[in-house]
């Protein structure tokens, strides 16, 4: 079952009208604006992001948020890109975070890292008490931009034969793993949000729960990767990119959403705000009111 706006549940994706309440706060969230200075193809309407995310800054800057987060793929390929579409990111007013997708890696590590400002490729910051987690899905890849003699390229190149043998769909060169160390340091993040009595988002670019996407576009560790997040209290959700048709599942109590990429939809479709209330999160378009209710554990 895909598709952003397909209903999965009465209670979790009903349109759910203007609260009386107000939201704790707020944030925007876009996934695979994948700019490149090419013609359209496969339905991807590359040049037009530029105008899409101006348009998508525009609404984002009507609203009050406490961040807006790019949930990876900001180009689809190559360095030159990069400092065109990140200008028009720019635009955007409030706390710009990214997460880094596999086509961003076309640009080199190193140079997508200096590009965007970031010290690490997985990190976490808070907001207003709740904490947001940002994962490297590409750590451990072949095509993650790391040199081939690299480790992480190296343990990429043996996961991605495995997963292979094994007949897997997601067996393919544009996923990857976050790897047992980026795993550890997850498991460690959220400790220690459960113990300071925070609730965790988790972005990422690549999903990790079939029944929010098509299975090709999973996380190679997604296994893994589930069960720590389900093994702890604070996990409140889990958003990403990657799978451009979109879909959400409710699973474990966990609401897991994969967000439409911007470079096959419209902005009405793909520029999205996420209202968080104490005990549910309302994901609508930018500039409308009432949404898509998500109840949290």
């Amino acid at each position: 079952m895909h598709g952003f706006g397909l209903i999965l549940g009465v209670a979790m994706l009903m349109q759910w009208p203007a609260s009386a309440q107000q939201p704790l706060f707020s944030f925007g969230a876009i996934a695979d604006v994948q700019y490149a200075d090419k013609d359209d193809a496969m339905g991807r309407q590359y040049r037009v992001s530029t105008a899409k995310l101006a348009a998508c800054a525009n609404q984002l800057n009507r609203e009050r948020l406490q961040f807006v987060v790019h949930l990876g793929d900001l180009i689809d390929e190559g360095a030159g890109n990069l400092e065109v579409i990140r200008r028009v990111y720019d635009q955007v007013q409030a706390p710009r975070y990214y997460v880094l997708g596999n086509h961003d890696f076309t640009a080199g590590r190193s140079t997508l890292m200096a590009a965007l400002g970031l010290a690490k490729p997985y990190y976490s910051f808070t907001v207003k008490g709740w904490t947001f987690v940002v994962l490297d899905g590409m750590n451990e890849s072949v095509a993650g931009g790391w040199p081939e003699s690299d480790a992480h390229a190296q343990a990429g190149r043996a996961t991605l034969e495995a997963l292979r043998k094994a007949g897997v769909p997601n067996a393919q060169t544009w996923n990857g793993a976050l790897g047992p160390e980026q795993r550890q340091w997850l498991r460690e993040t959220l400790t220690r949000a459960a113990a300071q009595g925070s609730r965790v988002v988790v972005f990422n670019h690549f999903p990790v729960l079939a029944a929010a996407c098509r299975p090709e576009h999973l996380l190679w560790d997604h296994e893994e990767v589930l069960r720590i997040l389900e093994g702890s209290p604070a996990t409140a959700a889990y958003m990403n990119g990657h799978d451009h048709k979109g879909g959400a599942a409710l699973h474990s109590g966990i609401p897991y959403l994969t967000l439409p990429g911007m470079v096959e939809h419209a902005v009405t479709e793909s520029c999205q705000v996420v209202d968080v209330y104490p005990d549910s999160l309302v994901v609508r378009q930018a500039g409308a009111e009432g949404g898509r209710r998500f109840p949290l554990r």
